[in-house]
């Protein structure tokens, strides 16, 4: 019998812990975790997106897509990705703690750093540890290098490859 997987998202601002029950998981394996995704209420400027989960860059890279398909921008979380597995109830649990600080990358190519007071304010508040700060600070470090010099466009051909299949 497969292991079912049960996939969340442990947020600090707000506290909340929210399953993504309504994902699909397209490929996983022990580094990544590619899955697909559609807005819970609809929305005017986006309809869905497909999901890069990396682990060990502790990463979540999104193609996020309007509703006819086109790209509206690129979205990614930092994160680091919890995994516990209940061999008696054969499911594997992947709870995503989103470290607060994302980055956007337009179609054109414009960079946004998002969020960085909410991460100040979790670590003063006590709701993420100096580790997890330093975690979240390096790996948006890496990421950013890795946009500005090209390294980006990895994630973003496995994206748009998933995102053509599935059309």
């Amino acid at each position: 019998m497969a292991a079912s997987i049960q996939l969340y998202r442990q947020r600090h601002i707000p506290e909340e812990r929210i399953p993504l029950s309504g994902d699909t998981v397209l490929f996983l394996d022990d580094s990544r975790l590619i899955t697909r995704w559609s807005t819970l209420k609809p929305r005017k400027d986006f309809a869905s997106g497909i999901s890069i989960f990396d682990f060990e860059k502790h990463w979540k890279i999104t193609r996020v897509a309007r509703a006819d398909g086109s790209l509206y921008h690129w979205y990614c979380d930092i994160m680091t990705m919890h995994i516990s597995h209940d061999t008696e109830q054969s499911t594997s649990v992947y709870t995503m703690e989103d470290l607060l600080i994302d980055i956007t990358v337009l179609p054109d190519g414009t960079v946004h750093v998002l969020d960085l007071d909410e991460v100040a304010d979790a670590f003063a508040q006590g709701l993420i540890t100096g580790d997890d700060l330093i975690l979240a600070l390096r790996a948006a470090d890496e990421l950013l290098k890795l946009i500005e010099n090209g390294g980006f466009s990895v994630y973003q051909e496995t994206l748009e490859k998933y995102a053509k299949e599935l059309r």
